[in-house]
């Protein structure tokens, strides 16, 4: 019977040995299932966080692709009013050589008309001094 109660304190004693270890493996059977948990919130979380990162990144590349192209657009304007400007400011310089043509003709005009006024005066001051010398020139001034 010493024999058996040896042994039954052995196996007793092996079981308590046995079951520390299967608690024990069950807490790190626990915690792995806990960190397990935890990383698959973590992985819905980042696919999420990743969606959202690249929903983004597509309306930024949309929005990018619109910028690009409006830009484009204003380039051509831009060249466009470029060009008219150019075609403007051409014909404003051929309006102003003609405006300064014209004022110099203008001036040369007056001074022509200028002249011509001095002479027609020299011309009537003559013919009426040659009127005066003439003999009866006083009657018909007197009868006028």
């Amino acid at each position: 019977m010493l024999v058996m109660n040896q042994f039954a304190c052995l196996f007793l004693l092996y079981d308590i040995g046995m079951l520390e270890d299967l608690d024990h493996l069950s807490t790190r059977l626990a915690k792995l299932l806990a960190y397990t948990q935890q990383l698959f919130a973590e992985q819905t979380a980042l696919q999420a966080r990743l969606a959202q990162a690249e929903a983004e990144r597509d309306t930024l590349r949309a929005q990018l692709a619109q910028e690009g192209t409006q830009a484009q657009v204003l380039s051509r304007q831009a060249q466009t009013a470029s060009s008219e400007r150019d075609v403007l400011q051409g014909s404003l310089d051929l309006f102003r050589q003609e405006h300064q043509t014209l004022q110099a003709q203008l001036a040369a005009r007056d001074k022509e008309v200028t002249a011509l006024r001095d002479v027609t005066a020299q011309a009537r001051q003559r013919i009426d001094a040659v009127l005066e010398r003439l003999p009866g020139a006083t009657q018909t001034e007197e009868q006028q």
